[in-house]
């Protein structure tokens, strides 16, 4: 039988950062006398192979195994082994069987090929190294050789859409590194190091899907300052390692974009205003999504009948004049940096970088930037794991610590030649005004939940001089005026009346205090009203709420029958409401 892999064969290519003779295994997805490799076979029993005439793989069914199917799919050369000598005509004569059993015999031998495995254009990490496919070439810059083969438990690369650059395209030079800083520092962002966040979210987003983590960066701009030119600047500097989207974009218009590659997504004229709940809150489903790297594709469509698979971006800026509210579990992921119009210098001053007329001169920058950042992968990696930690020790929560760590490596990335100091890292830490911890106020899901129980209103019924009168009142102000009356006739009523919505406040003889009893039961009706309209209106309040801080199950009577009810300790401010003091300048003498 002919042997399939001889047709290519890795060839080396010098490392221009290290500057010296280590060479770089280039393994090449599209050869030009073409060629296949077995990858094994579908449910359905159809042969996947990987053409090196086009890099991509190619499912081969019943009928396409003929001839001239496989000469056009896999190249002349591949053919040409696949000749018998023809009797009659007294000639050699191509033939399909000998190609086809030797595709047959090696594609069944390898088992159910899994098309979640396929990896097209993008970063990659195989442990602690770095694996790039340019589109048509797969490489590792440590130099570890690359298989175009199938192996258990390992991935399949296909060629695609090239990223802009090469392992041949020369390094950015100091020069280069310096020009870019110059730019971004350049615009008019307000916070201290604000301008070195920014710096990092775009090495940060080169890096993508190599990182644990890759924060939201959400800028909210004044009219004038600049921000569609820098949005077009990051989009240059990126290249075909961005997509751009104007407006709130649907799951459909960013994903099928990345179906087997990775690229940033860069959104502009993101607006509260005009903008449709159902639209912001998908959007915000996917920058979550993209926070945190996964093992696979998190995003599965079923199209025709078979499944498909697709990344999620590798790193999101939105930018808008007025952003819209992100939820509390998005807002934790997103970095938010304010733009105020250009300084004066910025105006006057003419910046070549920034010209539309010579945007090829951004992007060849852009594409020498990308092929440093390359050889820099282990400054990269080192400084996401130091930053992480002084963040840390510093008292940041693991999220704000997750979120600008790769900031913080991105900066260090492109700026030292080699694995930061902690003295350097700490440097940048105080540049970018993270040395000290904010004060977050954090709002946790159970606490959420119990906030929008007791802020509901509901119609209570009450005598006042004999005559029944009716008032709206919250939760909340129920619970108080039962805990805090001195009439128990008056408690009984407001408490029954409470507890047709589920709800019922306990005095607890066992330990002197009281309690809130909250229904847990999806079927009880007054419960399931209260929490129309909310986060948790399919009955997810029960699982929230116990997460509460002294809470348990149990079973309580409402409306003197039994039900399942989550046990919670009074809060605070019921036990102890605040008065509402005012504090107001005397009145002026007249």
């Amino acid at each position: 039988m002919m042997n399939i892999f001889n047709i290519f064969k890795p060839s080396k290519i010098r490392n221009p950062e290290l500057g010296v003779a280590a060479a770089v295994d280039v393994a090449n997805l599209v050869v030009p006398e073409g060629g296949w490799v077995p990858m094994g076979h579908t449910l359905e029993g159809s042969y996947v192979v990987l053409s090196l005439k086009t890099g991509q793989l190619v499912t081969l069914r019943a009928n396409d195994l003929r001839i001239g199917k496989l000469q056009v799919w896999l190249g002349r050369e591949a053919c040409k082994a696949s000749t018998v000598y023809d009797t009659e005509l007294q000639a050699e004569v191509e033939e399909a069987q000998a190609l086809t059993e030797a595709i047959a015999e090696e594609c069944d031998r390898r088992g159910l090929f899994d098309l979640k495995a396929v990896r097209g254009p993008g970063l990659y990490r195989e442990g602690d190294d770095l694996v790039v496919n340019f589109g048509q070439q797969v490489a590792s810059p440590s130099g570890k050789p690359v298989s175009l083969e199938r192996r258990n438990g390992e991935p399949v690369y296909q060629s695609g859409p090239d990223l802009g650059f090469s392992l041949d395209t020369p390094c950015a030079s100091e020069d280069d590194v310096q020009s870019v800083l110059r730019v971004l520092a350049g615009f008019g962002l307000s916070g201290r190091g604000d301008w070195m966040k920014l710096v990092g979210w775009f090495v940060s987003a080169f890096y993508g899907t190599v990182l644990s983590h890759r924060p939201i960066l959400a800028i909210s701009a004044e009219r004038g300052s600049g921000k569609t030119t820098l949005i077009e600047f990051l989009g240059a500097l990126l290249g075909p390692q961005a997509i751009r989207r104007d407006g709130v974009p649907t799951m459909a218009q960013t994903i099928y974009a990345l179906e087997h590659s990775a690229a940033a997504l860069i959104v502009d004229e993101v607006e509260a205003r005009g903008s449709k709940k159902a639209a912001l809150e998908q959007f915000g489903e996917l920058l979550r999504l993209q926070f945190s790297a996964s093992a696979s594709e998190r995003l599965t469509r079923v199209i025709g009948g078979r499944p498909r698979y697709f990344n999620a971006p590798a790193g999101v800026l939105v930018a808008g004049i007025s952003l819209p509210a992100f939820n509390a579990a998005t807002e934790s992921r997103t970095v938010r940096l304010m733009l105020h119009p250009l300084p004066e210098t910025s105006r006057v001053r003419y910046e070549p970088l920034l010209d539309l007329a010579r945007i090829g001169d951004s992007v060849a920058l852009g594409a020498r930037l990308r092929r440093l950042l390359v050889d820099r992968w282990n400054v990269m990696r080192e400084a996401v794991a130091d930053a992480r930690s002084m963040l840390i020790a510093l008292g940041h929560e693991s999220r704000i610590a997750d979120k600008h760590a790769p900031l913080i490596a991105g900066y260090v990335a492109l700026t030292h030649k080699g694995v930061a100091s902690p003295e350097e890292l700490r440097a940048v830490i105080g540049a970018m005004d993270l040395d000290v911890p904010a004060h977050a106020v954090v709002e946790r899901d159970a606490e959420a939940c119990l906030d929008v129980l007791l802020s509901r209103k509901v119609v209570m019924f009450h005598k006042v001089n004999g005559a029944k009168e009716k008032a709206h009142m919250t939760i909340r102000d129920v619970v108080t005026s039962i805990v805090h009356a001195q009439d128990n006739e008056h408690r009984e009523q407001l408490s029954r009346q409470l507890e047709e919505f589920g709800v019922r406040a306990l005095w607890a003889r066992s330990s002197a205090s009281w309690k809130l009893a909250v229904c847990s039961s999806t079927q009880h009706q007054g419960i399931k009203r209260l929490m129309t309209g909310t986060d948790w209106a399919l009955g997810g309040w029960k699982d929230v709420l116990m997460r509460l801080p002294g809470a348990t199950a149990s079973t309580q009577k409402l409306s003197r029958a039994p039900q399942r009810v989550v046990m919670l300790d009074m809060p605070g401010d019921i036990l102890e409401p605040e008065g509402d003091d005012y504090d107001f300048p005397e009145p002026m003498a007249e």
